[in-house]
């Protein structure tokens, strides 16, 4: 969703999940997402469609 104009990623996991159970997968996601945003490369037409069906989906609380 999106909050004061910033994006927030939203996570449902299932009941008794931890922090310690999502640390390694998030730690993973985040080195993903740096070599992602390293890259000036520009979109192809399926990172493009992939982008624009995430933004259509976002919801602004004010």
């Amino acid at each position: 969703f999106r909050a004061h104009g910033l994006t927030v990623p939203v996570w449902d996991l299932p009941s008794g999940v931890g922090a310690e159970d999502v640390e390694k997968p998030a730690a993973e996601f985040a080195e993903r997402l740096a070599a992602a945003l390293a890259t000036d490369a520009p979109l192809t037409a399926d990172e493009r469609r992939a982008r624009g069906g995430l933004t259509n989906r976002q919801v602004t609380l004010n």
